[in-house]
């Protein structure tokens, strides 16, 4: 008897199951607040509110920017994505904001979808056209960066 409950349930859980996608209006949204056009990624590097991350997050932007763009970024085919940095505290990222690379995170829009995780300080998230996303919430690498869009492909 044991046996077939479980089966029940477990059949019940497999017919629910359902693939995380971000809505159509949502993605458009998206697109156009960060001017994603034809690429087949858009790649968001995330950085939490300055109360959410035990440290100091919002200091020397300017170089953890050139760190990814010089370390991290080179590794990847980067052709077919769009690589964006998305600030969740506008007033502290104001100096670096400049709506081609780096924007403010629209109505907390990414903090409030993925990212509302105090004790954080950055995090990434990958949304193919389809609509499909996969975050990491803490440091990354090149290769999660790939894994990750493999998995999206």
């Amino acid at each position: 008897m044991k046996k077939y409950i479980l089966l029940i349930l477990l059949g019940f859980q497999i017919s629910f199951s359902q693939e995380i996608i971000i809505p159509k209006d949502q993605m458009n949204s998206i697109k156009y607040e960060y001017n994603w056009k034809e690429e087949a990624f858009l790649i968001i590097n995330y950085r939490f509110p300055k109360d959410y991350c035990p440290r100091e997050n919002y200091s020397d932007l300017d170089r953890t920017y050139n760190w990814l763009h010089t370390k991290v970024y080179p590794n990847l085919d980067t052709k077919s994505y769009r690589n964006i940095y998305v600030y969740a505290d506008k007033l502290a990222a104001k100096p670096i904001l400049d709506n081609v690379t780096h924007y403010d995170d629209i109505g907390f829009y990414f903090l409030k979808n993925y990212f509302d995780y105090k004790g954080n300080c950055i995090g990434l998230l990958i949304i193919n056209k389809k609509g499909e996303y996969k975050y990491i919430i803490g440091e990354y690498s090149s290769k999660d960066i790939q894994n990750l869009t493999e998995a999206l492909k």
